[in-house]
């Protein structure tokens, strides 16, 4: 069963298709939350709570859950391959994060109205595929953005110390929990390796 999951999680068609209906899964749950809402612009203030949410929980995934030895090692071993070939396509099968949010939002309509519980889900979601799309980017491209030349530094130092730099989109969960690397230009050396960058003809 482990070498059927791993197989699934890193195809090519699974990982385009799972950052189309992460995104999508986004977009639909924050319709449905201004739908069902009393309060149009408290589920949309909700919504983007859920998106900054999300980075704690991009942080606590990638640090304790894909570099802590623990018995899931199905989880380990997958998020292993991308750090053993940064160009593979790892994730989650794709229908993943439309069952585990509306698995969640059914939770949170117990707690808090339907609309809310669709908006905070939403943007969690939709965090998510902010990640995706980020993580997926930084691996393939130049960046002009001085923050986001940053943050790809940043990230591919992780690559080089595995128990370090664990963010993604933002870094401030790894000063909060002492895995910051402030990196030198010595730590840069071989990054390229890191980066399939298509040339222009």
């Amino acid at each position: 069963m482990k070498d059927f999951i791993l197989k699934i999680t890193q195809s090519k068609w699974n990982y385009y298709l799972s950052l189309a209906t992460d995104c999508l899964t986004g977009i639909v749950f924050l319709v449905l939350a201004i739908h069902y809402s009393n309060d149009i612009w408290g589920s949309v203030a909700l919504f983007v709570v859920g998106v900054i949410f999300f980075t704690f929980l991009e942080y606590a995934v990638h640090a304790w859950l894909f570099h802590l030895d623990h018995p899931l090692k199905v989880f380990i071993e997958g998020h292993a391959h991308h750090h053993q070939n940064p160009f593979s396509y790892d994730a989650m099968p794709f229908f993943m994060s439309a069952v585990i949010a509306s698995f969640f939002a059914w939770v949170l309509h117990f707690f808090m109205p339907l609309g809310d519980a669709f908006a905070l889900v939403g943007g969690l979601a939709l965090g998510y595929f902010n990640y995706g799309i980020m993580h997926h980017i930084m691996h393939r491209r130049e960046f002009a953005s001085k923050y986001w030349r940053y943050m790809q530094e940043f990230h591919f130092v992780h690559h080089k110390k595995p128990k370090m730099n664990h963010g993604v989109t933002t870094d401030i969960w790894d000063r909060v929990f002492g895995t910051y690397y402030q990196w030198t230009q010595d730590d840069l050396k071989g990054i390229e390796k890191l980066k399939r960058i298509k040339k222009k003809s």
